[in-house]
């Protein structure tokens, strides 16, 4: 390889890191912008629960004594995460019970090995 293209290898290398460079920072900046608006709806939300608290209590409505109740979410439920089901101590009870009950289990056969072949056995001893 020439100087020449050695340079321009390495310029066009530093050109891409360049641009990728600016690429992230754009990215960054979205979502620094994106933090920031999210932190300013935050603060106008609390601003305006304040506000309605102390208009409630100006107007003296009963609002701090009235039980809250939580809405019910639409659509799928959310999937728990897998792990081993918690057995109640009635149900874990009752399946001993059961288990008591039912008669004993024959024990399962054991795998015999096989027997080498006699008679291969006795052909190779008469041949020998």
């Amino acid at each position: 390889m020439t100087l020449l293209k050695k340079d321009d290898v390495y310029k066009h290398l530093t050109e891409k890191i360049y641009t990728r460079c600016q690429q992230i920072q754009a990215e960054n900046d979205r979502s620094i912008m994106r933090v920031n608006e999210i932190k300013k709806l935050l603060r106008r939300r609390a601003y305006d629960v304040m506000l309605l608290k102390s208009k409630l209590d100006k107007h003296g409505d009963n609002w701090r004594a009235v039980p809250m109740m939580v809405p019910q979410p639409k659509g799928k439920p959310e999937q728990k995460r897998r792990g081993p089901k918690p057995k109640s101590k009635q149900i874990a009870s009752n399946v001993t019970a059961e288990v008591q009950d039912v008669a004993p289990r024959k024990p399962r056969k054991q795998r015999v090995k096989p027997q080498p072949n006699t008679h291969q056995m006795q052909s190779q001893h008469i041949s020998t």
